[in-house]
């Protein structure tokens, strides 16, 4: 019916999708279903606007503190496999507001309707989630990479890596490929998300980056051109 396309602010996109063909029981009644907001993004931004949780047998229970932590600590360990990690959400007909419950959309309707013509609004509608669950991907660097890296530092070449990835996935995968030390913990490599560096005095970016292999995560492009700028003013 309607696509609330990814933004790297928010880091998720969703798709409302019409599910008026089939039928549910409620309350001891059988039901029609009208449109559902199916929802992927990034899982430590997802999981903030997610209030429930799914279970594989279709339970649906309240996601309490310690819920929420049992599954970061599981995105944790995808992550450091390394996998990339996308949570799944949905947000039920019912937790629609009436307008988007029974929107029947073409590309006119919706570029008119008052809250799908406004992307500003997109997070707001994603909002009061059901997670339903994690998917992790593996996409391994290719085999010749490692030994490249290898001999980058031999010529006395050192290597920054840029990406999009969480932390934990883009450390994981520096150290498969030798960016990092993989006897070093996380804690001493030099490793920042783009926001984290930029909120750094500019004197410690230059200092940070004279020195060693360096990963930035959750990267975006206006990031890309401040670094490199930076790395030719040194």
């Amino acid at each position: 019916q309607a696509t609330m396309e990814f933004h790297r602010e928010r880091k998720s996109m969703s798709v409302l999708a019409d599910f008026s063909k089939r039928t549910q029981k409620s309350y001891g009644k059988t039901a029609r279903k009208r449109n559902r907001l199916l929802v992927k993004g990034a899982p430590n931004l997802l999981l903030e606007r997610c209030t429930h949780v799914k279970y594989r047998d279709g339970t649906v229970v309240k996601l309490t503190g310690s819920l929420k932590r049992s599954i970061q600590a599981k995105i944790t360990e995808l992550a450091t496999r390394p996998l990339r990690c996308l949570a799944l959400a949905v947000k039920e007909t019912d937790c629609l507001v009436r307008s988007l419950a029974r929107f029947n959309g073409t590309r006119e309707s919706t570029a008119s309707h008052p809250i799908l013509k406004d992307s500003s609004k997109y997070k707001d509608i994603e909002s009061g989630l059901t997670l339903v669950g994690i998917v992790g991907i593996k996409d391994p660097a290719r085999p010749e990479v490692a030994d490249s890296i290898l001999k980058c530092a031999k010529a006395g070449i050192r290597v920054m890596m840029i990406t999009g990835d969480a932390r934990d996935t883009a450390i994981a995968i520096a150290k498969d490929v030798n960016i990092f030390d993989s006897n070093k913990t996380n804690t001493e490599l030099k490793a920042f998300e783009g926001r984290e560096f930029f909120l750094k005095a500019e004197s410690e970016q230059l200092e940070i980056l004279k020195t060693d292999n360096v990963v930035f995560c959750r990267a975006e492009p206006a990031d890309k051109q401040k670094l490199v700028k930076m790395l030719q003013r040194l």
